[in-house]
């Protein structure tokens, strides 16, 4: 029984990982590309990509209101409006993210200067930041499209989008990083390009895996009430504050390790950017939880939630330990495929 039970987790799991690993594998995809320009463009990426998190954080939260909503729908039983707070976090999110992500890009000259001084980082930093700003209301919308296919059990369906954004960020960055087929070089700007383009495509697959598997459940075709909307920012303001702590709390760190040198912050990007590989997928199995004890209490059992929560941990044990090992055990070898500088590499 238990492992049927392993078994629903990890399949519910996997994707959910996947989402959320893929942001982070977007800043890996764009460090390990960046790497070749030097420490200042690395050194640049990482402090624009943790403040680009930073300032994005608290729209990404919408993801765990909508998530707790659909799932609690599917576990009632309320098939025709599962996706009613889907379009409820969609409209949110694009309602905050716009003007938001508009308002920093402009300021963003401005603004960098308080994340690190180095004019070298500043000029590499400044522009790919801005270009990352420009897909936040992109990835607000994924986040809420994640939390509904995670609410009703039905994460498998945005692998295959996680895919195409990967392949489509990987293609640009070979493009606009070095400038290869014709196209311009704009360095480490480049990866800042390629990284929100392939957001808005992960964007438009999902508008079409929308249409085509939660049409009947309500998706585009109700408008949630401003009482469902409230639940919606009541649930998601405490994951999107925490987000928002978490971020903050990264970017300080960046900010006091630039004020040591170039090298060693161009070290610690990749370092915390290697270690949220191996801790994100903690996070994934939480979601999991969150819409296994979701759906639970829909059916009004919560001995089965608390049992669910239960069960999570102990896979989450076992995966992340896993999942350590290497990182203890071989840094040297996971750290080269991102460092190139043999004195960084061992300040790493």
């Amino acid at each position: 029984m238990l492992s049927q039970r392993v078994r629903t987790i990890l399949t519910l799991a996997l994707p959910i990982i996947g989402g959320m690993v893929s942001q982070n594998v977007l800043n890996l995809v764009d460090t390990a590309m960046v790497g070749a320009l030097g420490d200042e463009a690395l050194a640049a990426v990482g402090i624009a990509s943790f403040g680009n998190f930073m300032a994005m954080a608290f729209i990404t939260g919408m993801g765990a209101g909508v998530q707790a909503m659909a799932a609690r729908r599917k576990g009632e039983g309320r098939a025709g409006e599962m996706a009613v707070p889907l379009n409820g976090g969609l409209l949110l999110a694009a309602g905050l993210a716009v003007p938001w992500s508009l308002l920093l890009a402009v300021f963003t000259p401005d603004l960098f200067w308080l994340l690190n001084t180095d004019p070298a980082v500043v000029s590499e930093g400044v522009p790919y930041l801005q270009a990352r700003l420009l897909g936040m209301t992109a990835i607000g919308m994924n986040f809420a499209f994640r939390g509904y296919w995670n609410g009703v059990s039905l994460s498998r369906l945005y692998l295959g989008t996680l895919v195409v954004m990967h392949v489509t960020n990987l293609f640009l960055n070979w493009l606009l990083i070095f400038g290869n087929l014709g196209a311009p070089e704009l360095g480490a700007t480049g990866a800042g390009v390629a990284s929100a383009i392939s957001t808005y495509v992960g964007t438009a697959t999902y508008v079409l895996l929308g249409l085509r598997y939660a049409r009947e459940a309500g998706f585009l075709r109700r408008l949630p009430s401003r009482e469902q909307l409230r639940t919606l920012l009541r649930l998601s303001v405490p994951a999107g504050a925490q987000q928002l702590f978490l971020a903050a709390g990264y970017t300080v760190f960046f900010r006091i390790v630039g004020a040591v040198g170039t090298s060693e912050l161009a070290a610690a990007n990749v370092v915390l950017n290697v270690m949220l590989v191996g801790l994100l997928p903690g996070i994934g199995l939480g979601l999991a939880a969150n819409s296994l004890v979701s759906q639970a209490l829909g059916r009004k059992d919560p001995t089965d939630a608390k049992r669910w929560g239960w069960d999570v941990i102990q896979v989450a044990l076992v995966v992340m330990v896993a999942l350590g090992l290497p990182m203890v055990c071989a840094p040297e070898l996971v750290l080269r495929v991102f460092l190139h500088d043999p004195d960084t590499l061992a300040l790493a």
